[in-house]
């Protein structure tokens, strides 16, 4: 083993102590393309099909996350006011007839929160998206609304 680190230490060291060169050779950037003219070619005729196309969209903004998350919560809570009466009823069979406050929010969580990830992470979530949806919850929450206004004059309230 000692024979060993003997030569190698023999072998590399003088590669070791031998200066490195490490100037650099300054060229005019005018000439550059007469000197290396076979790259700027290259470069001149670069066909970029091969590379990806970019879509840059708008971000949806804050006062449209805002709506969002109002909107939900809207709509929980109309539909929680029909549901104290008797004859209103739930009908999203993910739900039960008669789903509580925290079971309406939990699910809405669990179901929207990774859709809406996923989206913003592939950037498939436009203002215009979410625009729709909002417009889409303004409608739940208003046949809610209505549910609710004609379960008051018609129906027992049971809670």
């Amino acid at each position: 083993m000692n024979y060993i680190a003997v030569i190698l230490g023999f072998l590399v060291l003088p590669a070791l102590s031998t200066p490195l060169d490490l100037t650099y050779k300054v060229q005019d950037d005018w000439a550059y393309c007469e000197i290396h003219r076979k790259e700027c070619d290259a470069i001149a005729n670069f066909d970029d099909s091969i590379l990806p196309t970019f879509k840059m969209q708008p971000a949806v903004t804050t006062e449209q996350w805002a709506m969002f998350i109002t909107l939900q919560l809207a709509d929980i809570y109309t539909t929680y006011k029909g549901l104290q009466y008797d004859c209103v009823y739930e009908s999203n069979p993910i739900m039960g007839n008669n789903p509580s406050v925290t079971k309406m929010f939990v699910t809405k969580t669990i179901i929207m929160a990774p859709a809406i990830k996923y989206d913003l992470g592939r950037g498939n979530l436009t203002p215009r998206d979410m625009k729709q949806m909002n417009v889409l919850m303004s409608l739940v929450i208003a046949n809610n609304y209505n549910v609710y206004q004609g379960a008051k004059a018609k129906c027992i309230k049971i809670r």
